[in-house]
Order: structure tokens, then sequence, then C-alpha cells
């Protein structure tokens, strides 16, 4: 029998305890107390009991010692003894907690994949006005109940957004946040490595050090997570510039190269031998038909082509003459 006594004052010295903390409660509070009311029929009685009670001290006309010498028996009870109204109790408490929660609460994310095959394209109209341009071979995550986040998962894009002060618009790569300081700017996913362009306004790049800010004019290749940033410059129209078939390139490796073009076009290019991390450098404007442009890139590098069904074949070494 003591310990039914022994928990049932547990109980109502926590309901008491609730029943003073809510008046200053955040959002964590009200969700703590709601679950501890649905946890017992017991918690619920026992909150109902300490605020009847704390009803009864309410009604009670409360009296100052200047009131009391003065014999004022009518003076109100103190307005935060009245809070619960005339529901008060737990269904009262319930009732604030299901109106103020919602607000209180951040709101939930509601993931969504946006994704092109490649060599297709597709661009996306946010309900905050951004629009975004994605290339081929694109996955892009964006939150339903949050315009103003994306994650690119790989591929590229070209973000047109619209700027707002209060609330920047945040890109996320791998460990990396590119935030928008009111601009148009290009992010590419690849493997292990990003890279950043801007056409106008600024971006800032926050990785694990400081914060890089980038104008127009300005491109940023680094790791996924961060590490190995190099900054070099781009003519500002040549920002996104894949959309007309125009890539540029500053010593990336021709595995690179090649699934840029993959991911623009569709095409299946291999690279034999060490051609595969040869550095490339260059502006080069391709038209999407195969038959000209894997010849036109051979060229460029100095290497020999050939077709094999639907792929395309690179080699360093000339084929031997018959």
């Amino acid at each position: 029998m003591r310990t039914v006594q022994a928990d049932a004052t547990d109980v109502i010295d926590t309901a008491i305890a609730w029943h003073l903390r809510l008046a200053e409660a955040d959002a964590r509070a009200w969700a703590d107390f709601v679950a501890w009311l649905e946890a017992s029929p017991a918690h619920a009685a026992a909150y109902d009991r300490v605020a009847a009670e704390d009803r009864l001290i309410a009604a009670a006309p409360f009296r100052s010692g200047e009131d009391a010498r003065a014999g004022n028996d009518n003076v109100p009870a103190p307005a935060w003894r009245r809070w619960a109204g005339p529901l008060g109790g737990a269904a009262a408490a319930a009732a604030i907690a299901a109106i103020c929660l919602p607000m209180l609460l951040p709101m939930r994310a509601a993931p969504y994949q946006v994704a092109t095959r490649d060599g297709e394209r597709r661009t996306l109209s946010l309900e905050d006005g951004t629009r975004i341009q994605l290339s081929g071979g694109t996955r892009l995550v964006l939150d339903r109940n949050d315009p103003r986040i994306a994650t690119l998962e790989q591929g590229e894009a070209l973000f047109h957004v619209r700027h707002d002060a209060a609330r920047a618009f945040t890109v996320k790569v791998g460990e990396v946040a590119v935030q928008d300081l009111g601009t148009v700017f290009d992010v590419a996913h690849a493997g292990s490595r990003l890279n950043v362009a801007v056409a106008e306004g600024s971006v800032r790049f926050q990785s694990r050090g400081p914060a890089v800010t980038l104008k127009p004019g300005d491109a940023l290749s680094a790791r996924a997570d961060g590490t190995s940033i190099v900054q070099t410059r781009i003519a500002p129209q040549q920002v996104g510039g894949w959309r007309d078939g125009t890539l540029g390139f500053d010593g990336q490796p021709m595995h690179e190269v090649a699934g840029a073009l993959k991911r623009l076009y569709g095409l299946e290019i291999a690279l034999e031998g060490s051609l595969s991390e040869r550095p490339f450098t260059g502006l080069v404007r391709f038209s999407g038909q195969a038959e000209r442009d894997v010849p036109h890139l051979a060229e460029l590098i100095g290497a020999s082509w050939r077709r094999d069904g639907k792929r395309w074949i690179l080699s360093s070494e000339t084929p031997a003459t018959p």
C-alpha cells in the first residue's frame, strides 16, 4: 500500500511540476508534456486534480497585505492563475498543445527527388520563384515544406535564385553547402568532386574551413568533403554553357570530360590506356551528334577513335596500319 501511495504522490508531484512549468514552456517542453499525459490515464487524472485545485485558488479573492489592511475582499485573482480558462486541466493543456505545437515545432522535412536520364534536361520552378535547370544524369533532392534547400546528389544544375535576405537558398553537396547571396550559379557533382561557378551575384561556399565568397566569373573545384579547394576564373557568360553545348575544362582528367558528355548527350565513351587520367584544358562546343563530336574531341587530344556498337572508344595509341 505504501508503494502505491508513493507512486500516486510521485504522479501528483510531477503534475504540479508540469502545471507550474507550462506557463513558460517552449515547444520541446509542450511536446514532452503531451507525451507524459498520453503515457497513462493516471497522469491526466492527476493533472486534472492539480488544475482543479488551482482553479479554486484562482476563484478566491487575492489579497495583498495592503488590501487586507484596507478590508478589500473583491480583488480579482492574478492573470497567471486564470491561464487555463473555462476548460482547465488536461483537456485545456492538450487543446493548447494541439494549437501551439504546429506553430512552435520546426516543420518536418518532406523530401522528394527529381532526376534526369543521361541526355535528358529538365527545368523546375519552385514556389519561392527560384528556377533550376537540370542537365542530364542529374539527381536533385528538394523539400516540399522548405523550397529554400536542395541537395545535389549527382550531375549538374544551374540555379536562378530569387534572393531572400531573411533566408538564403542552400545547395548541399556531400559535406559542403553553397548559399546564394542573390545570384545565378552552376553546381556540378561527379564522383568525389564538385565544381561551382557564378554567373551573377555571389555565393558563399561553406566547407570545414573558412567560408569562401565567389563573385561573377569565380569558379571553384573541391572534393565533396570540402577539401582540396582550387579557385579559378571563368567568363560569366560561360557559366551553365552546357545548355548550348559549350563545355570548359581546366586540367580535368579525360574521364571527367567523358562523364560530362555522357550526362549531357548520353554518349558512351571508353578511354583506353593512360588516356583516362590525361588532363585536358579547353573550351569546346559540342553539337550533340556523336559522329561529329567524338572525332573532334579525339583530334583535340591527339587520340584515335573507333566505334563498337553504341560505344565510342578513344585510344592514345595510333592504330596499326594494315
